[in-house]
């Protein structure tokens, strides 16, 4: 028979791979509209003495306009398995313990008061989607009313053990990191983070997204064994020079969204501004003129043949030291046919900047307009036809 969970996983039962870990048939408690994604892994960080289990599972499944169908995104969920309090430690032919009950924690998609959003991976990902867990470093995070507050949370006896006022050291892990999705320019698309908040809370979370891909810059201690500092993310611009937007994440605690009764504060990752780049990295020799001029911008000294002539010295000395990109426009096309570009004695076009400076420690956005020349391909020495910058005016 189906076991008793809560409301929320009420549903009809389908044949599954049973577990061999829990030895309970997930056929018997995932609702029908759920597919499981793996079984039973063992998790712990929320600081009990009893294992949890983290599964993943695809739900939301769909059938596009053309008649494909989508298994849907990866949502994750924690069981606890817990025992009634005071339950029969040893069981006799008149005694016999009653069932353990799972009880479940949504971890994501779930949209109660303390919780994230979205999911921990986006249809059409394989497998599982990669998880580990972490132990806080940071002073400034560690420093809480841990023991007292979870104290308060246990209750009296787990699986007819007492704790008494609970542990008295930290617990060995605290944070569940997960990824989800890839980019083809490379890394997860989903970073999600949970650590255990109240009882009526259950898990709190939050989570970064970009479909340029992340990647974590730093750690707090040991990488994948401490929690993300900074994470870099990269959002793609869809042009044809393949540019991409910027960001760091940077963890932070957030007091305002720390439940009341929480042994530890809540944390979020807050993003800072948003620079262009090349998705794939400067490319050695840019083509299209918005490349020469970002290429030029992003590592003026190692590419000072993007320069001609005066500009050489007039560029530099008119830009000065800025801090970032903050974006290009520029013209589709260049008003002449290719085949007249050999006759014509100089074509020009115009690509504008704008640059962001620190003046005094508050961003200041600039307009720079660029000229490029265009220089006809040379077959004798193998090169192809190039733009190259001979100016610069502030506009």
């Amino acid at each position: 028979m189906c076991l008793l969970l809560s409301a929320i996983l009420l549903g009809a039962c389908r044949p599954v791979e049973p577990s061999t870990e829990l030895n309970i048939d997930l056929g018997l408690i995932l609702p029908e509209e759920w597919k499981a994604v793996s079984t039973w892994e063992s998790i712990n960080i929320d600081a009990d003495s009893e294992q949890e289990y983290l599964l993943f599972y695809r739900y939301d499944a769909s059938t596009t306009a053309d008649g494909e169908g989508i298994s849907g995104p990866i949502g994750a969920v924690i069981y606890d398995s817990q025992s009634p309090i005071g339950m029969p430690e040893e069981s006799d032919e008149n005694t016999r313990p009653p069932a353990p009950r799972l009880q479940p924690y949504a971890l994501l998609p779930n949209y109660w008061q303390g919780s994230g959003f979205g999911f921990v991976a986006p249809p059409r990902q394989t497998g599982r989607p990669d998880w580990f867990v972490v132990t806080r470093e940071d002073h400034s995070e560690t420093d809480n009313r841990y023991f007292e507050v979870l104290a308060q949370q246990m209750p009296t006896s787990v699986s007819g053990q007492s704790v008494g006022g609970g542990p008295g050291e930290l617990p060995e892990h605290d944070e569940l990191i997960v990824y989800g999705g890839f980019s083809p320019i490379g890394g997860p698309t989903y970073m999600s983070v949970f650590w255990w908040s109240t009882l009526s809370e259950g898990y709190g979370s939050t989570q970064i997204s970009a479909p340029g891909g992340l990647y974590v810059e730093e750690w707090d201690g040991a990488e994948n064994r401490s929690p993300m500092r900074t994470v870099r993310a990269r959002y793609p611009q869809y042009d044809r020079s393949l540019l991409c937007k910027e960001s760091r994440f940077a963890r932070q605690i957030d007091l305002n969204f720390t439940s009341e009764g929480a042994y530890r504060a809540a944390i979020h990752y807050a993003e800072g501004p948003r620079e262009l780049v090349f998705c794939y990295g400067v490319p050695q020799s840019p083509f299209y003129p918005e490349a020469v001029v970002l290429a030029y911008l992003l590592q003026p000294d190692s590419n000072e043949q993007l320069l001609i002539g005066e500009a050489r010295q007039t560029v530099p000395r008119s830009l000065g030291e800025f801090a970032w990109v903050d974006a290009l426009q520029y013209l589709a096309t260049i008003p002449t046919f290719a085949g007249q570009a050999a006759t014509s004695q100089s074509i020009t076009t115009t690509v504008w900047a704008s640059l962001v400076y620190q003046a005094g420690g508050e961003p200041e956005s600039r307009l720079y307009a660029f000229t490029l020349e265009h220089v006809p391909s040379d077959l004798s020495n193998r090169t192809t036809d190039q733009w190259r910058i001979i100016g610069v005016e502030q506009q």
